[in-house]
């Protein structure tokens, strides 16, 4: 019975697929929106001052209570416009706590627009919705699934994906919010406890930036190609059924009776106002220049929206002593090898720190890594991964914590920080979002937070000699995977088997 249940519903959701059920673009949306221009009279300019927020400055956020705090007190700050866009929305306590927070934005006046890749938003369907029936706020889904967004069974999401996988494998992974087109964060944070420090199973280490001046509005201009984009659909379009006029006020009083279960996190920021972030700002980093770096996201079937990838190859090349990297997900190119051959040669010290099986969330990103290891060691890179024992990150009541950063500091003073990695999903399959940056100040920062990343008492060096990998820290050497057990250890070998590299 079961295995006819399950056949029937793989030709069923063939059938749908194949006849034209899916949302595949149909052409240039017929209501276009762009940013609106900043304003001197704005409550963010009267408070920081329109000379000073003129500046080209940036605030490193690293702190996760800071992250969250940031972007908290950006929509509190804004009285004209927030853009948000985001890869991942968790349906959690502080994904609820952001959207009440920009909920009570639109109250007050301010146009919301609000821009999530489709590839976690389950969930949280039927509350966008609702919320993109408030006359403030407009929600827009990047690139979605149709079958799944029709059924609950996660089969039909995957035989989907298996039948038009070219056109879903491309996802959406910028991060980025805009307040009144004059402040922008970007980073490595999606919108999470994971990602805030709020959540007891894992957190992410991470790296963000607030920035003020004209790269704002590049941003912004970033950001209205991805919302007009023919990838870019109404949440209204993928959800199940028809409003009712009391769904807002029910929707209001769930997220009120989901935060009070939380009363730690609204506690945090009951008695706060915007002008901590903003203070914070006074005290930015000036930035010597800074430009939007950002992938096309009006990919056809098999486009590569590549980008970033071929700027930053550009910048690489023209490296003359030192080339510092933070990636997560580490699975090289051809060309990121030819250029790490490339530096080697020409004498330019190259240290990349990534994670450890220990600390990687994804198993088989680690394994599609691990078997290059010994290559990258051979083009001359000095190769960390954090220990899942790490010291220097300070949210305890996590059980794991993973490196999520994304940053890269080129010679003394040029920096990226973005939300790519140096994988081939990031590099020719995602879209990403990024900033290159000239400030000797900013990289000095960075430099400091990298060098502790890799102390022994954080990360593992990796060498390699006739005997096999090795892994040092203070902890003493080891040759084999540090901090997993034996089943993990296993797991990742035989996930090596599988070519999926391309993929990751």
């Amino acid at each position: 019975m079961g295995n006819h249940h399950y056949l029937h519903t793989l030709i069923l959701s063939i059938t749908l697929v194949v006849n034209g059920c899916a949302y595949t673009p149909s052409g240039e949306h017929e209501t276009k929106t762009h940013a609106l221009p900043a304003s001197q009279q704005s409550r963010i300019a009267n408070y920081v001052g329109v000379e000073e927020l003129n500046k080209e400055k940036a605030v490193l956020i690293e702190d996760a209570a800071f992250a969250l705090r940031s972007r908290i007190d950006l929509i509190e700050a804004a009285d004209r416009c927030i853009d948000v866009q985001y890869f991942i929305w968790q349906n959690d306590p502080t994904g609820i706590f952001v959207i009440e927070k920009l909920l009570q934005a639109a109250d007050r006046g301010v146009r919301v627009r609000a821009l999530v890749d489709d590839i976690q938003v389950m969930g949280l369907v039927s509350k966008l919705n609702v919320l993109d029936a408030h006359p403030n706020i407009e929600i827009r889904t990047f690139n979605p699934f149709s079958v799944r967004m029709h059924f609950p069974l996660e089969l039909f999401k995957v035989t989907e994906f298996a039948i038009d996988g070219n056109r879903l494998n491309h996802r959406m992974h910028n991060k980025l919010l805009v307040a009144d087109n004059q402040l922008a964060i970007i980073g490595g944070r999606n919108i999470g406890d994971d990602y805030f420090g709020y959540s007891k199973k894992r957190n992410f280490i991470d790296t963000d930036i607030l920035l003020s001046g004209a790269i704002v509005s590049e941003l912004s201009q970033g950001f209205d190609s991805y919302w007009n984009s023919r990838w870019a659909f109404p949440i209204s379009e993928i959800a199940h059924g028809s409003l009712r006029k009391d769904d807002m006020e029910m929707l209001r009083g769930r997220i009120h009776q989901r935060l009070a279960d939380h009363p730690q996190l609204v506690t945090m920021f009951k008695n706060s106002d915007y002008k901590y972030t903003l203070d914070r700002l006074r005290k930015g980093f000036e930035l010597e220049e800074a430009s939007t770096v950002i992938d096309d996201p009006s990919v056809r079937w098999f486009d590569m929206p590549d980008e970033i990838a071929a700027e930053l190859k550009e910048v690489a090349m023209n490296v003359q002593r030192e080339a510092l990297v933070v990636s997560p997900y580490l699975v090289p190119t051809p060309i990121l090898f030819d250029i790490a051959r490339t530096l080697n040669e020409r004498g330019v010290r190259m240290r990349v720190v990534t994670n450890s099986l220990a600390t990687n969330d994804i198993v088989i990103a680690h394994s599609a890594y691990a078997r290059h290891r010994k290559a990258i060691l051979e083009t001359g890179v000095e190769l960390y991964e954090m220990r899942a024992d790490q010291e220097f990150d300070k949210v305890r009541i996590a059980e794991q914590h993973s490196l999520h950063s994304k940053y890269i500091i080129f010679d003394d003073e040029v920096v990226f920080v973005g939300s790519m990695n140096l994988d081939r999903r990031s590099l020719y399959l995602n879209t990403e979002l990024g900033v290159l940056i000239r400030s000797k100040e900013l990289a000095d920062a960075l430099r400091e937070s990298f060098n502790i990343l890799i102390r022994p008492e954080n990360s593992w060096r990796l060498t390699y000699s006739d005997e096999g990998l090795r892994w040092i820290s203070s902890a003493g050497t080891v040759d084999e995977e540090p901090d997993v057990d034996d089943m993990l250890r296993i797991q990742s070998q035989l996930l090596r088997l599988i070519p999926v590299s391309n993929q990751l």
